[in-house]
């Protein structure tokens, strides 16, 4: 049975965050897609949770969100500014689930550390600290984000809708029906066919990132409940991030279910009864 979903959004100063409302008087959850994704890629999981309050956001430069200007780039840290304002204006004064993917997991990681008076757990779906660069590295880092800054943007009109699908597939391990819902909301017809509003400035290079040290700090700092999902076919750099960080957790539980890096939508029905006995543990 499919759930009925609302659109909305958040102004913060200039930026429109659009968000996929599922309403209900149960506890909120706050959901955080990954790189290059958008809301859409948690429709599965809402489905088989509808008994909870859900605000799924498209962060800026995805989705249906406005982009930074153009002036602006996209800095890891400014996503954990965007989850601050956007729960000033939904939910101020109680405690939030947040689930996140990929991306949005480690978001909700740094969230947690910084605010855990704002977050009653967190589930971290195929995303564990942050990644890092080692301080030998960051005139590199710097150099090389500078230079991709520089470099021309590629086509972004295709003429058919199933074109940019099998371009997302091509970079990824989603199936079709998945890859297609995720792009449905990536995507805007228009007179030369099918636009990408995902911003090209997203594909930049980061021009700063933690250093591993400052990466162990943050894992110290997150207290909250936290509950990691790995995927069985998923991204080999989450067992390692748990090699490397996972010790330093006050509280994380980590499951393996099937599936690969977007087992969410591949496996909503088994993360599902994961998340809910995890979430009635912490209540």
């Amino acid at each position: 049975m499919q759930v009925t979903i609302t659109e909305t959004s958040y102004e913060i100063d200039e930026l429109q965050i659009a968000c996929q409302r599922l309403n209900n008087s149960n506890t909120k959850i706050i959901a955080l897609h990954g790189w290059q994704d958008n809301s859409n890629s948690f429709l599965p999981l809402i489905n088989k949770m509808p008994q909870y309050d859900w605000y799924a956001i498209d962060f800026p430069g995805h989705g249906l969100s406005s982009w930074r200007s153009k002036q602006a780039h996209y800095y890891f840290i400014d996503y954990v500014d965007d989850v601050y304002r956007v729960l000033q204006k939904i939910a101020p004064n109680e405690k939030v689930i947040i689930v996140g993917h990929s991306m949005g997991a480690m978001v909700a990681n740094l969230f947690a550390a910084c605010f855990p008076d704002k977050v009653k757990c967190v589930i971290a779906i195929e995303g564990l600290a942050c990644v890092t660069t080692p301080d030998s590295e960051v005139t590199a880092q710097l150099r090389n984000a500078i230079e991709s800054r520089a470099k021309p943007t590629s086509k972004r009109v295709f003429k058919r809708f199933d074109q940019v699908v099998n371009a997302r597939l091509a970079v990824s391990d989603l199936d079709y029906d998945n890859a297609a819902l995720i792009m449905k909301r990536n995507t805007q017809q228009v007179e030369d066919g099918i636009k990408l509003l995902t911003d090209p400035k997203l594909k930049h290079h980061s021009g700063f990132r933690f250093s591993p040290n400052q990466c162990q700090a943050i894992c110290t700092d997150t207290t909250v409940p936290m509950l990691l999902i790995k995927a069985l076919n998923g991204f080999k750099m989450i067992s390692q991030a748990i090699e490397n960080y996972g010790q330093l957790y006050t509280n994380l539980g980590v499951i393996e279910i099937p599936g690969g890096h977007h087992c969410h939508m591949e496996y909503a029905h088994v993360i599902a009864k994961e998340v809910d006995v995890y979430v009635n543990g912490v209540n």
